[in-house]
């Protein structure tokens, strides 16, 4: 009885010793795998890390991505400018940093890949934004409108009308695409430009239509109710114009009709007659008649005049334009894109050359170089402040790892020596593309001074031919 109790107790015995066995087995399993990950994780990162490219320029900036603690760093607090202030570290990254190049160093004691793994960690993410835009700079000099004197076709001592009412299209169509850009951005700059031309023999007036409320119907009255005199009628001020175009939006409804008695009831005070010009992509929306409203305009005054341009414009809407333009004793033309309407308006509302001859001062003057080169140099002096706080962070870095003995000190004043010098070379990459920028402004204003000087040549020449005195 004693064998078999014995027996029984050492079987107990070996059943739990497996169970324990296979419980240690099944618990160090994970753990081998769980090791196994963390090196291949490990070895993945250092790959990543290997593909960075220390050496600075254009293309290795617009390639390096971004720092692993830096995703959430915001773009408008990336390019404040720091002045000559030391910015703090973020806490949240502060309290990250440490383990992270801790595990830096323990993975390599290479001091290049250690110069690889400080920028994966904190490389400022908006490097490819910023060299993105500052390469696409163009210059936004204002363009003169130069009427070709060999298409002018009219009497030349014919004289312009001394006021002119602009009538400017503002309903939601105009938030549609004509090549890639807006078509109301695409009307504001041909309206400034032909508004600078006629101002000179004209008091100008500008009125805006349909840019209050929005295309719905709960806002169909403020839409239809929204004509409104941004300029008022008088001389012509480059920079109070360029103001009130700039001063509104496309919003809503076309209450062409109502813009086109908003104009009549203006030109009666007026004892001379009175051009509006009209820029439109639509027809009437508003339940007016503009046709009936251009009529009446022109039964006031047989000087007054309605023309219009019909920007982009769909069959139906061009005939009813055309019915407008007839009804106020001017003329209909059709623009289908930008340049169409930048020549429209070129060669058919001009005054006559006589009144353009002025037009040689309209190439940039030194002040509008100057803000052209401010313009350009924005986002190279954003370069230059993101850089300059990825240099304090990797710095910041550097000496965490110093402290705590994770490089020697001869490595420490390396890799500082290294931070300072990619800031540097990055402040080269600032010089190199804000002088491009600023020969690409001095080009283009050559280029329009260029053309305005070839246009006065041409008007003497053609002056001479006709026995005129210039």
């Amino acid at each position: 009885m004693k064998r078999h109790s014995f027996l029984l107790l050492l079987l107990i015995s070996f059943v739990l010793s497996a169970c324990n066995n296979e419980k240690e087995n099944s618990a160090t399993k994970p753990a081998v795998k769980q090791n196994m990950e963390q090196e291949e994780k490990q070895e993945n990162s250092l790959v990543e890390i290997e593909k960075i490219n220390l050496k600075v320029s254009e293309v290795s900036l617009m390639s390096l991505p971004p720092g692993t603690l830096m995703t959430d760093f915001s773009y408008e607090e990336d390019i404040k400018d720091i002045g000559n202030s030391i910015p703090e570290m973020d806490p949240e990254i502060k309290n990250q940093l440490p383990s992270q190049l801790e595990q830096l160093t323990k993975d390599s004691r290479d001091l290049e890949t250690i110069k690889k793994g400080l920028l994966a960690l904190l490389a400022s993410p908006h490097y490819k934004h910023i060299l993105e835009k500052s390469m696409a700079y163009q210059p936004q000099f204002d363009e003169p409108f130069l009427p070709d004197p060999t298409r002018s076709g009219g009497d030349e001592e014919e004289k312009a009308a001394k006021k002119a009412i602009i009538l400017l299209d503002a309903s939601s169509s105009m938030l549609l695409q004509a090549d890639g850009r807006e078509k109301m951005d695409i009307a504001k700059q041909a309206v400034k430009s032909f508004a600078q031309t006629i101002g000179q023999s004209s008091e100008v007036s500008l009125v805006v239509y349909g840019h209050k409320g929005s295309e719905n119907d709960k806002d169909m009255f403020e839409s239809c109710s929204a004509i409104e005199e941004i300029y008022p009628m008088g001389k012509y001020s480059k920079q109070a114009f360029q103001t009130a175009v700039d001063s509104f939006e496309s919003k809503g409804w076309t209450p062409l009709a109502g813009a086109i008695q908003k104009a009549a009831k203006m030109s009666s005070n007026y004892l001379e007659g009175t051009t509006i010009y009209i820029v439109s992509d639509g027809a009437e929306t508003c339940g007016g008649d503009p046709i009936q409203a251009s009529r009446d305009l022109a039964a006031k005054n047989s000087n007054n005049t309605v023309n219009i341009i019909g920007f982009d414009v769909d069959g139906d809407t061009e005939s009813q334009l055309k019915a407008v333009a007839e009804a106020g004793n001017g003329e209909y033309f059709k623009a289908d894109s930008s340049e169409e309407l930048k020549n429209t308006i070129q060669y058919e509302w001009l005054p006559s050359t006589l009144d353009l001859a002025w037009a040689f001062t309209m190439a940039p003057d030194g002040w509008e170089i100057g803000d052209e080169y401010k313009i350009g140099e924005q986002y190279p002096l954003q370069l230059l402040t993101i850089s300059r706080r990825e240099s304090h962070r990797l710095r910041d870095a550097i000496t965490i790892m110093g402290e705590n003995k994770w490089i020697t000190d001869d490595e420490q004043t390396e890799l500082k020596d290294w931070a300072m010098e990619r800031s540097e070379a990055i402040k080269e990459v600032y010089i190199a593309m804000a002088k491009e920028n600023r020969e690409k402004a001095d080009a283009k204003s050559k280029e329009i001074r260029q053309r305005v000087d070839e246009w006065v040549e041409k008007m003497k020449a053609l002056k001479k031919e006709r026995g005129d005195i210039w």
